[in-house]
């Protein structure tokens, strides 16, 4: 009985373990560090999809103070994982790319560069 009781609680671990690292984005520095690369070398568009490495359909761009409910609620995706910060901090924006119903990568962008906006869901556009 008690070995009954044990496997049933480690497949409740488990199942809620899953349940909440499930389908998590991460925050890609790297890619960060190309987009800011790019930047600094004076590029005012950038092709998203060449840089990416990952499946995704659809991006969007959020500035400060977003709330991970509004990222939610803007692009009709669940968001868990890595804001970057972006609900508290003003000096950054964060590019959001989403396969199907759920965010996969983060990208924090510095204001450095200027304001950004997302052209035909794959360019990345500065406006310094």
């Amino acid at each position: 009985m008690k070995k009954i009781v044990y496997v049933v609680f480690i497949i409740a671990v488990i199942g809620l373990a899953v349940n909440l690292l499930g389908n998590r984005t991460s925050q890609d520095t790297g890619l960060a560090k190309e987009i800011d690369s790019l930047l600094e070398k004076g590029e005012t568009q950038i092709d998203l999809t060449g840089l990416t490495n990952f499946k995704w359909t659809q991006v969007s761009l959020f500035g400060p103070y977003t709330t991970d409910e509004s990222i939610e609620n803007s692009m009709n995706i669940e968001f868990k994982g890595d804001n970057g910060g972006i609900d508290i901090l003003d000096d950054r924006f964060l590019l959001v790319f989403a396969n199907e119903k759920h965010a996969v990568k983060t990208v924090v962008l510095s204001r450095k560069h200027g304001t950004y906006t997302i052209k035909d869901n794959k360019f990345l556009v500065v406006d310094r």
